[in-house]
C-alpha cells in the first residue's frame, strides 16, 4: 500500500513541516505518483486552501512502513 503525503512548511528555516496524509490508498508507487502528476495544480491549490499561510510544500508518495514511522513520531495530521 502507498499513500500520498504533503509536507507543508509554515516558516522558512530549520522548522519541522506539518505532514498531511491523503485518505486514498494506492496499490503501488507508480499509481500514487501518476495521480499527483495528472492533477498537480489541483492538489497544490487544495493544500494552499487548507493552509493559506504555508510558505512552501512538498508532495510525495510513501509506503506503509514510512507512514507508520511518521505516525509513531507524531508528525502526521489527517487530510
Amino acid at each position: 500500500m502507498w499513500f500520498m503525503i504533503s509536507m507543508i512548511y509554515m516558516h522558512f528555516g530549520n522548522v519541522q513541516p506539518e505532514i498531511l496524509v491523503y485518505k486514498t490508498i494506492y496499490k503501488d508507487k507508480a499509481s500514487c505518483q501518476k495521480v499527483y502528476q495528472l492533477n498537480s495544480q489541483k492538489v497544490i491549490d487544495d493544500l494552499f486552501e487548507l493552509r493559506p499561510e504555508a510558505k512552501s510544500m512538498s508532495i510525495t508518495c510513501v509506503d506503509r512502513q514510512v507512514l507508520n514511522e511518521l505516525k509513531l513520531s507524531n508528525k502526521i495530521k489527517k487530510l
